[in-house]
Parts: structure tokens; C-alpha cells; sequence
């Protein structure tokens, strides 16, 4: 690392600072929200979780109608000494 006169030294830290300073001004001015349409984000979001709902009672439905006939009782049955 070379040395640097008292002077250059003093230049060299105004100048990080200048430059500190600036990117912090930048970076305060920028926006943190996402380009495009504000209203296409909560959409996606109402259309997937419908579609999740869906595909969930849907599964459910499918399940309790295949292992339905398993469980069922069986009919009774008529015979002679029950009359």
C-alpha cells in the first residue's frame, strides 16, 4: 500500500464520504415496489388459493366416495325369524 501525504489522505476519505453519502441518498429515493400493476399480484394470489381449495375438496370428495363403499354396513337381511 503506498503512502499517502496527510493532504491525499484527507482528499481520499472526502471523497468516500461524498460517495457513502450519495449511494445512500440513491437508495433511499428508490421504490421498493415491484414493477408493473398493483392490482395483478393480489389476482394471482385469489386465483391460486381457489385453485388449491378446489383441488383439496376435490381430493377430499374422491377419498371419502372410494373408501366409502368399504366402510359401509351392510344391509340387513330379512330372514324367516326375523318376522
Amino acid at each position: 500500500m503506498p503512502d499517502f501525504s496527510p493532504d491525499e489522505r484527507l482528499a481520499i476519505e472526502a471523497d468516500r464520504r461524498r460517495r457513502v453519502t450519495a449511494a445512500f441518498r440513491l437508495g433511499s429515493k428508490a421504490s421498493g415496489g415491484a414493477p408493473g400493476p398493483a392490482w395483478v399480484l393480489p389476482v394471482v394470489s385469489g386465483i391460486a388459493v381457489a385453485v388449491v381449495i378446489g383441488l383439496f375438496l376435490g381430493i377430499v370428495t374422491l377419498a371419502q366416495n372410494a373408501s366409502g363403499g368399504a366402510t359401509r354396513s351392510p344391509a340387513p337381511v330379512a330372514s324367516p325369524s326375523n318376522r
